[in-house]
């Protein structure tokens, strides 16, 4: 698509730039494959050139640019030649933070969003679970209501950067069955009760961490919530089309 006339010349300076940080790190590719992980340092190399928060708000860290220049971001950043790596940076970029950026409070954002986007924090997307997959409305991870704050139990499945994830953009069952009874939650990983399991081995995108996720009465203030309580399923499915 770099030709089409949608393209000015903001998004070819931006398209060179994430050009020449792909292939910066296109030679590192085999060696990261084998060693199953890629260095944490090239999410702050990301977050230095802006590649992390190109349609999130200024006010955090943000470039507040239009979806064009995701797609030079994303079109551009295959020339690593390193599916997972890649993998782990959209992530964050576009699916684990931008309902942050659209629906979370202010002290959510200055704690959580702004860190990703400058690249000081790694964020991961908590959906999917044994059983259920990407079936958001089968989600059985519950999330007990206990004075301020929300008590944590189940179990999450193939979750990319989720071995290393500072944050968790979480979705959770406050609710009864089916998709009216899921919210959206922010969870620090430094917390008592989560427990990160085995690294799952995978036939492609190998340096991408994918692991699965253990909550046992983690405890999280309620303040982290996304939007409104029973209204996550519908934040993630907006968040899901993009």
């Amino acid at each position: 698509m770099q030709d089409k006339d949608i393209f000015g010349p903001e998004h070819k300076a931006l398209r060179k730039t994430v050009r020449r940080f792909a292939e910066s790190l296109a030679p590192h590719a085999a060696e990261w494959d084998e060693a199953g992980i890629f260095p944490k340092e090239i999410f702050k190399q990301a977050g230095d050139l802006g590649l992390l928060g190109i349609g999130h708000d200024p006010e955090y860290g943000g470039m507040g640019l239009d979806w064009w220049y995701t797609v030079c971001w994303a079109e551009e950043l295959v020339r690593t030649d390193n599916a997972g790596l890649n993998m782990a940076l959209m992530v964050q970029s576009d699916m684990a933070t931008p309902i942050i950026n659209e629906i979370g409070s202010d002290e959510v954002k200055r704690n959580f969003l702004a860190p990703a986007i400058a690249g000081d924090a790694i964020a991961a997307l908590g959906v999917s679970e044994p059983g259920g997959g990407s079936d958001v409305a089968a989600i059985r991870t519950t999330a007990r209501s206990d004075g301020d704050d929300y008590v944590i139990n189940g179990q999450k499945l193939w979750i990319t950067n989720g071995t290393r994830a500072d944050f968790i953009t979480l979705a959770v069952r406050t609710g009864g069955e089916g998709f009216g009874g899921i919210s959206l939650v922010v969870c620090p990983t430094d917390v008592k009760g989560f427990h990160v399991g085995q690294s799952l081995k995978k036939i492609g995108n190998k340096s991408s961490d994918t692991a699965e996720l253990f909550f046992e009465d983690v405890r999280i203030p309620k303040r982290y919530l996304l939007g409104q309580e029973n209204m996550g399923f519908y934040h993630i499915m907006t968040n899901f089309q993009g």
